[in-house]
Parts: structure tokens; sequence; C-alpha cells
């Protein structure tokens, strides 16, 4: 009996959704997949012996298609890789429609399917027949942003939040970049200001799972739910968004509290928050030379005259031939190098928010925050990012590495903003650097300190007020903690070949 059961598990989440399609299906236009959902429907009604005997000749990839699938129902069933593509191939095609009526029990079905653990297996594009069904799956759902609808949006969030949460679904790679992306691109072009929230918010608890299970080196690590308050600055924090603040805050809880026994809510997480240009390319590792990346267009906003700018490009050509050896392998090298697939993650998603923060926009956006507003986000990411790092993202050589040839290029190119939130999110990047990875990057925080903060506070002949007022709070910060300011003198003004860091702020502010 307990075999019918789990079948009838599986028959409640599947059977309605495929009815929903076959009723809101144009019999002309989708014949062909309310044909399918028929047959999916006939076939789960089987009973269970029935389901398992063969219905036509043995495909000639016997040991692919005859083996366990994706999908499975938490019973004795065991579905093969031709039956879970038999099943899940209605609703991929459901979610690829474009047409809202059909999309929309797919796309929540889909969800319920992870949410319940009848997906197992890991999502990936370049993967074997498994995962990249898997990767259609995920794919079509992230298709569905498109629609344009809210709701639909909001289910979309649902479903991607739910799969990068999931144990037994596992998302790794490419197929993990096109959520980020997906969900980036509904926060960049909802209309509605819940679902921005929304969006950004479950970008945010994407980003705690990816670091999390990388520095525990576990996918089973618990997790704990974003508090969404501290999402919104301040000034936001008026009685009209107290109940968008609920609704996001229910929305992120409640998937993470709907994997029993995986994860261990409690008390939501303490957590610090404050177009793409291949920012989301998983095969090639910057191969270009980075110093050419400060001939951008937006070179003006670069102040040349200071000797550290000049100095840190030179830093970046030394590393021109380090950089250019072996530009043909690095694809392979990248698989190599980050073997650990929970690592790669980390690092993938670190340097695609590094890139979307270095995009340059449209010069009359320079000024217009809300034009602006994907390569802020991108810099209020990786604050969350650096704020809350743990050992492993801290010490790695590899992150390290990945703050020296992307994160600095960053801040370089938006220290010089005249956009004051980007400003303000580049001092906060770098008092993060300063006060958690200064063990490993003496020679870029010798380099930075002046042209961010030295720069500002020593412009007698054009003062910016509002500039000052952000390094000085910079400052105040920093001298809380005195092995700080201890390491900053032993480091630099000690140093016979560094800038005398430690003066140069006394000097100032005396």
């Amino acid at each position: 009996m307990a075999s019918s059961e789990a079948d009838s598990r599986l028959s409640q989440v599947i059977s309605p959704a495929l009815e929903k399609i076959i009723k809101n299906a144009s019999w002309r236009k989708h014949s062909k997949l309310a044909h399918e959902c028929k047959s999916v429907i006939e076939k789960l009604n089987l009973p269970p012996k029935e389901q398992e005997e063969p219905t036509g000749p043995e495909p000639e990839s016997e040991s692919d298609s005859s083996g366990p699938g994706p999908l499975h129902d938490g019973g004795p069933i065991e579905y093969s890789l031709a039956d879970s593509e038999s099943i899940l191939s209605p609703l991929i095609s459901a979610a690829n429609s474009g047409v809202l009526k059909i999309a929309d029990p797919a796309a929540d079905c889909i969800q319920k399917l992870i949410a319940h653990g009848y997906l197992r297996g890991e999502a990936d594009p370049t993967g074997g027949d498994e995962a990249k069904l898997l990767s259609n799956l995920i794919e079509s759902v992230c298709k569905c942003h498109s629609l344009g609808d809210d709701q639909m949006e909001l289910l979309v969030l649902k479903t991607l939040l739910s799969a990068v949460t999931s144990i037994s679904l596992r998302i790794h790679g490419d197929c993990l970049l096109q959520i980020v992306r997906t969900c980036y691109d509904i926060y960049l072009g909802s209309k509605n200001v819940v679902n921005q929230t929304t969006a950004k918010a479950s970008l945010i608890q994407m980003l705690v799972i990816v670091f999390r299970r990388m520095e525990a080196d576990s996918s089973t690590v618990p997790i704990q739910p974003i508090v969404v308050a501290e999402l919104m600055e301040p000034v936001e924090k008026s009685d009209a968004d107290v109940s968008m603040t609920m609704f996001v805050q229910g929305f992120i809880t409640k998937i993470m509290t709907d994997f029993d026994g995986v994860f261990h809510p409690g008390t939501p997480g303490k957590l610090s928050l404050g177009g793409h240009d291949g920012a989301f390319e998983t095969r090639t590792v910057e191969t270009t030379n980075p110093a050419d990346l400060l001939d951008s267009t937006d070179k003006d906003m670069l102040d040349a005259k200071y000797w550290e700018i000049s100095m840190y490009k030179t830093a970046l050509e030394d590393r021109k031939g380090e950089l250019a050896d072996g530009e043909g392998e690095r694809d392979e090298d990248l698989e190599v190098q980050i073997g650990n697939k929970l690592r790669r993650d980390a690092f993938l998603v670190f340097r695609a928010l590094c890139k979307l923060s270095m995009k340059t926009p449209p010069k009359e956006a320079l000024a217009d925050p809300q034009l602006m507003k994907g390569k802020i986000v991108a810099l209020e990411l990786l604050k969350i990012l650096l704020e809350n790092a743990g050992a492993v993202f801290r010490t790695s050589e590899r992150f390290l590495g990945a703050i020296k040839q992307y994160l600095c290029l960053s801040l370089l190119k938006n220290s010089a903003s005249t956009l004051m939130i980007v400003f303000q999110l580049s001092c906060s990047i770098f008092i993060s650097l300063v006060s958690r990875f200064r063990a490993g990057l003496k020679a870029e925080i010798g380099v930075f300190f002046p042209m961010i903060v030295l720069r500002v506070l020593e412009n007698v002949a054009q003062p910016n007020f509002q500039q000052k007022m952000i390094v000085l709070r910079f400052l105040e910060k920093l001298c809380v903690d005195s092995q700080i300011l201890v390491d900053i003198f032993i480091n630099y003004d000690c140093d016979v070949n560094s800038s005398n860091i430690f003066e140069r702020c006394g000097l100032t502010l005396g």
C-alpha cells in the first residue's frame, strides 16, 4: 500500500497542473502539448506495477534511459530517465510556451516538485542526459519572468530560490549563474516595487546559501533566513513599507522553512546588509589585460593626477605576462584549480557581481540612481558578501586572487564616481577589505587607502562635504579597532617603499 500512497503523492502534485494546462491550452496551437499532458496523467493513474512495465521497444542507449532518473516520489517506486523525461517534458514545454495561462501551472508544479524533494540530481547543461533534463527544467522557469506578469515574477523567484535551497536538487555552475541572472533581471525590470524588493532579498538569500555552503564545504549545512528589514534604507522605513517588508520576509522564510529536516530556521540570522556584458559567463576566465579596462569610456571619471592610480596601473602591467601565460588553457585551468564545486560556484558568482559593478552605463545615467540601479545593487551585494565573509573567503589564494583581479578594478572605476551612493558603497567595500582582508592584500590596500581616503581628505582646492563626511565615518569605524591602526603604521609607515598612510591621516585630521 505504501507504494500506491507514494504514487498518489506525486500524482497529486503533477496531475492538477497538467489538467490546468490542458484546460488553458489552445487546441490548434498546443494540441501536441495537450496530448502529452493527457498521456502523463493516464500513466500516473496506472497501478505502480503497470507503470514499471515497458510500453514499447527498448531504446538503443539502454543504460542511459533505463537507469534511475531525476524524478522520484520518496517511496519505493523508481522512475527511469525515460519515465522522468516523459513526465517532465510537458511541464518544460508549457513553461516555454510564452502563454501565461499555460506557463503558470507548469512553473507552480515545478516549484512543488522541488520543495517536496521529488527532483534529485545535478542540473548542468554540459552534463549527461539527466543533468541536461534538470537544466532544461530550470531554464524553462527562468524564461517565464519575461512574460511580464507580477504574480509570475513572484512564482519564478519562489521556484528559483527553492532550487538553490534544495539539497536533493543540486544547482551548480552555469545553472546557478542563470538563476542569479534571472533574479537580477527581475529586480531591474519589474514594475512592481514589492517584486523588486523580493528579487533583491532572494538574491541575498541565494548568496548566503552559496557562500555558507562553500565555507562549510557541505551542501547540508543549516541555513537561516535573512532579515529583510535590514535591506531597507532608514529613509525607506515608513509605515507604508511595513506590510511590504512583512510580505517579503514571509516569502523568504516560508521557502527556507519548507525544507523540513534539512534546515533549522529558528530565529532569522543576523546579517549585515547594506544588461550583463559577459558577467555571467563561466567558460572564460578573464584573459584580457586588466589594465586595458582603465582605458574605457569612463576614464574621465578617474583623476589621473594622483600617483596612486598610475602605480596601480603599473602593477597591473607587471602582471600582464603572468595573466597572458596559458591563455588557451585557462578554461581547463578553472576546472582543475577549482575542483570543489561549492568553491567554484562562489567564485563564479563573486566574479559575476564584480563585472556587473564595473558595467559602464550611458553618460546621461552617471548622476541618475535609477539608471545606475544595476551597478548599485551589484555593489550592495558585494558589500554584503565582504562584510559577512568567512575564513575560507578571507584566506584562500583563489578568492584573494579574485579580489585583486576583479574587485580592485571595480573599486578603481567606482571610487571616483560623482554619484554619492556609488562612492559610499565603494568606501564600505574598502573598509571591509581593510578590516577583514588586510593580511592578504597589503599592496592593494597601500594603493587604495591614499586614493580613496586621503585623496578626499587632502583635497583642499575642491572640497566635497558629503565625500568628506563619508570618509570621516569610515575612519571612525577603523579607529574602533586599535589593531588595524597598529597594522597600518607597521605595514606602511615603517616600510620605506610604502606611503606613510598613518602619518598622512594624522596630519590631515590634526
